[in-house]
């Protein structure tokens, strides 16, 4: 049975829970939780700020192929135990420890880890940058970043920099996305370079944290979610250069890297967060499952060739399991490993709703109900709750070590798992024998150069090599991962020449695992290569589905400020655009982290809604509001309608509690009420601000916000204001909650006057 499902191991217990996991070059495996200790309640502990990370060696548990079986050294009787790291990560001044939990990273081509941001609160990022080294088992602090990032995504280039993007932030907007992405060099006289700013004019305005971002087989960084609107960010010409960009900020004038452009490939099933993408070959991505907050997750499987002209997303095969917050791991076959995640509607619904049931993606099988290439099956079901803060490696022996899970507020002290599983593919226990890599060059390689490593004397033939990038994982999002067939190989015995890749841009420099695999798919067991450029070599961004490989004209695009303000980015917009005072919605997300953190959901539901012609990019995280600028000067937003539409993008991820309008116009009275006329849109009943009517939230208390006195009696006031003007007529610009009133009486519209002034 296991030879079709795998298997299991027995459980290992670690030092912590492993929410941050990531294979080093040593064959070690470096990992890091949240806090010291797991396993007390969850209360104030939850926001230490300090790092305990620890080094396990997997051989402590390693695979018996005699047995067909994970077990732990003879005489081993504590085989999950782990070294510390030989110091605390520390800020750049080497004065305060700094919590890398919720961080972000990837490897650099000299086996360094690069981490990014990290944790000060929920939603609260550190400005904080760091290299882990494997060999001296030490962390390195270095420059800061331009802001804090809680949640962002990091990704290896070609020419070995290092792309960090979105990542909330602690100071100045905070839990806003950090919409400046940044480019790691490793130059100590320059560590940084800015990239182009999401909120410039043609840029995505509205960055998800841990966007899924991948390297094109053209050089290109590709952004497919979790947005359905996919987009490339190019940051090299045709000849290995910089693309700069001139930005216009206030006065000033500056360069920075890079150009965004709109894929023009909308993904199917809309938005889809806590869910992975994986290349699983070479310009062949997949994005799985996924969902919001409020809803069942999906079950669907989008599929992109982005070696296509003009690549286009496509639907199914899909999961039989509907999963968020899960993982996905590349095996050496080439198929693609699915497990954890809960399909309940909540952010982390456990118990009944994990998943405990394992697929396996194989790209090269026939699904049997269609005929086409692509066939999910069922593998082993594993013991625990694989859910929020669950990871999975791949290891050099074949195996992954699902671990992780729990660490979230209001999350049960037994749901903090420090216990952690082997997955045991099914080519392990195959009564085949598996190929044996006996020894590999003692140096480093470089692009397209021809390598030769040596088999088992008694192995069958080599039908396959694959190739597979280092992983590094957290959230559902390994960064690190990539999968590659070396198909230039030659055999002559026991000796095998290997084609290395041609291109940094589907194999960025850095250390990888090598397999090599038989007739009847069964892999060896992997050996970790590092891959060089040569000396001047200058990574190129390939012609073909980028467009021109031409460096572009350098444009000026307005910007507001580096992280501005709402204040400051919808003063941006007026300024702009010219357009009147923004209405205001309110808008309360099921994440956990309040609006900010969850904003990119909530801002693509906005901008699908059709009288909405621009949403500001930046949300009020205090407020729990959004400000949008409308298609049309004369008509009045239907509360209803816009639910309605909203709705439609993102289901019951968020909740629009109402819209706050501000206005310009003449009050009269009739009868005994007051309207508002001449604004250019159909007359409104004024009536007096209530308790009900507040559209600001409190996040601390996960109610509205308190209503003052002067809120409450500017009804009163302005009606005051009526006996001083003869006429009984006068100008004002009036703010309030706009209602649609009842068919019964009229279904006009109703402002609730929260504040105003006389005009004039």
């Amino acid at each position: 049975m296991a030879a079709q499902v795998g298997q299991w191991s027995v459980p290992i217990d670690f030092n912590n829970v492993p929410v941050h996991l990531s294979l080093l070059p040593t064959g070690k495996i470096l990992y890091f939780g949240r806090r010291d200790d797991p396993k007390v309640p969850v209360n104030g502990t939850m926001d230490q700020q300090y790092t305990r990370a620890f080094v396990w060696e997997p051989e402590q548990f390693s695979w018996d192929p005699a047995m067909k079986m994970s077990r732990a050294k003879p005489n081993d009787d504590k085989p999950g135990r782990s070294q510390p790291t030989a110091n605390q990560p520390m800020n750049s001044q080497n004065k305060e420890t700094v919590n890398l939990f919720c961080s972000g990273h990837c490897f650099l081509p000299d086996g360094n880890l690069l981490i990014v941001g990290g944790h000060f609160r929920d939603g609260l990022g550190i400005d904080q940058a760091c290299t882990y080294n494997p060999w001296t088992n030490k962390f390195t602090p270095h420059t800061p970043m331009n802001g804090g990032r809680w949640y962002p995504s990091a990704l290896t280039l070609p020419d070995g920099k290092v792309m960090v993007m979105s990542g909330s932030v602690k100071d100045n907007a905070p839990y806003q996305p950090n919409n400046v992405s940044q480019i790691w060099t490793s130059d100590p006289a320059k560590p940084w370079e800015e990239a182009i700013s999401a909120l410039t004019a043609g840029g995505p305005q509205a960055l998800a944290l841990y966007p899924r971002i991948h390297l094109t087989p053209t050089g290109r960084v590709f952004m497919c979610g979790p947005n359905p609107q996919s987009w490339f960010l190019d940051v090299k010409d045709a000849n290995g250069a910089d693309i700069k960009t001139r930005i216009q900020d206030g006065p000033n004038v500056r360069e920075v890297t890079g150009r965004w452009v709109d894929a023009k490939a909308p993904r199917p099933g809309g938005f889809r967060d806590y869910t992975p993408s994986v290349m699983y070959n070479k310009g062949l991505l997949m994005y799985i499952g996924g969902g919001q907050d409020g809803q069942r997750p999906s079950n669907e499987v989008a599929f992109i060739n982005l070696n296509d002209n003009q690549p286009q997303w496509s639907q199914g095969p899909n999961m039989a399991k509907f999963r968020r917050q899960f993982n996905a791991t590349i095996l050496p076959d080439g198929t693609v490993f699915v497990n954890g995640g809960t399909q309940g509607p909540g952010f982390n619904d456990l118990d009944e709703f994990a998943i405990h049931q394992s697929e396996l993606f194989d790209p090269y099988e026939k699904d049997p109900a269609t005929g086409k290439l692509g066939r999910w099956s069922n593998m082993a079901p594993e013991t625990f709750d694989r859910c929020y803060h669950g990871t999975s490696l791949l290891l050099p022996d074949g195996r992954v070590l699902s671990a992780g899970g729990g660490e979230w507020p209001g999350g049960r002290p037994q749901d903090c798992l420090t216990l952690a599983q082997f997955f045991e593919p099914p080519y392990l226990h195959k009564p085949d024998p598996r190929p044996l890599i006996t020894a590999v060059p003692p140096y480093t390689i470089t692009y397209s150069q021809n390598f030769t490593i040596t088999l088992g004397a008694a192995d069958p033939p080599v039908k396959q090599v694959s190739w597979i990038r280092l992983g590094s994982v957290t959230h559902c999002r390994n960064m690190n991962q990539s999968f590659l067939w070396l198909d230039t190989f030659k055999q002559s015995g026991t000796s095998l020449t290997i084609k290395a890749p041609d291109s940094p841009n589907v194999s960025p420099p850095g250390h990888y695992m090598l397999f090599v695999l038989s007739a009847k798919r069964i892999p060896s067991i992997g050996k970790i290569i590092q891959i060089l450029p040569a000396i001047g070599n200058k990574p190129k961004r390939l012609a073909g589905p980028s467009g021109p490989s031409q460096e572009p004209t350098e444009v000026t695009a307005p910007t507001p400020n580096i992280q501005p303000s709402p204040d400051q980015a919808n003063a941006h917009l007026t300024a702009l655009k010219g357009y009147p005072p923004p209405v205001t919605i309110g808008i309360t997300p099921l994440c956990p982290y309040g609006l900010g953190p969850c904003w990119a959901g909530a801002y693509e539901g906005l901008s699908n809604i059709s009288d909405i012609e621009v949403v500001c990019p930046v949300s009020n995280q205090s407020d729990a509001t959004a400000s949008v600028y409308l298609t049309s000067d004369i008509t009045l937003p239907d509360i209803e309608k816009w639910r309605e539409e909203f709705s439609r993008t993102v289901n019951a991820s968020y909740k629009m509690r109402g819209i706050e309008l501000t206005l310009s116009g003449v009050v009269a009275k009739t009868g005994d009420k007051l309207v508002l006329v001449e604004t250019g849109r159909e007359e409104l009943t004024l009536g007096p601000f209530t308790k009900e009517s507040q559209v600001r939230w409190d996040n601390e208390r996960s109610a509205p916000k308190g209503v003052t006195k002067e809120e409450m009696g500017a009804y009163t006031r302005l009606d005051a204001e009526m006996k001083k003007h003869s006429g009984g007529k006068f100008q004002v610009q009036a703010t309030g909650t706009l209602q649609k009133q009842a068919a019964m009486d009229g279904g006009k519209f109703l402002l609730e006057v929260r504040e105003f002034k006389v005009l004039g």
